[in-house]
């Protein structure tokens, strides 16, 4: 996918650079709102072919814990993220779906660039989401992903990043939902 070489090129373009100051503390617990524009793709079971698209806002909460090791930061990060919107019917169907959540766990690695955080992150999801009969589906997958964090001063921070999650055999189809997001958090 492009966005995430071009978000890669960004994270090692800040990691060289000389111009910010080894000065910030990533230490602590932080939690905050989380908006993401959201990708989902279904697909017929086993990796076939694309068969149906959709896409909207998700919005809500996420927070963490960061320990700064000098260059190096580690964490675990937790975000929960609602939506409702629809998914086209799968095979030219006349009845379409509804993706309604996202709750991720997971763990994280960065590099300090002062007030700058550039990371990767790997982490366990459930999803839920409603068929065309009122039936709440749940599943379980992997999420991944790459991200930055900026501090505006010591307790506010900023910042944004891509996930990609893979949800196998959820329902009859296969989901990858991919998130570009944004997101601000009180640092405790």
């Amino acid at each position: 996918m492009q966005y995430s070489r071009v978000l890669a090129v960004c994270a090692a373009l800040l990691m060289t650079s000389p111009a910010f100051a080894q000065d910030g503390d990533w230490t602590g617990l932080y939690g905050g709102l989380q908006l993401d524009y959201t990708s989902v793709d279904l697909s017929a079971p086993g990796g076939g072919a694309t068969v149906n698209e959709g896409n909207g806002l998700m919005y809500g909460l996420t927070g963490g814990y960061r320990r700064d090791l000098g260059q190096i930061v580690l964490g675990a990060s937790a975000t929960w993220t609602i939506g409702n919107f629809e998914t086209p019917p799968v095979g030219g169907g006349a009845d379409s779906s509804s993706f309604g959540s996202l709750a991720t766990v997971g763990i994280e690695a960065g590099y300090d660039v002062g007030d700058f955080l550039v990371y990767g992150e790997v982490g366990h999801t459930w999803a839920t989401r409603t068929d065309a009969g009122d039936s709440r589906r749940f599943e379980g997958g992997w999420q991944y992903g790459i991200g930055a964090d900026f501090m505006l001063n010591d307790q506010v921070m900023i910042g944004g990043g891509i996930t990609r999650t893979d949800l196998d055999d959820f329902g009859p189809n296969d989901v990858t939902v991919t998130a570009f997001g944004a997101r601000a958090a009180i640092r405790f």
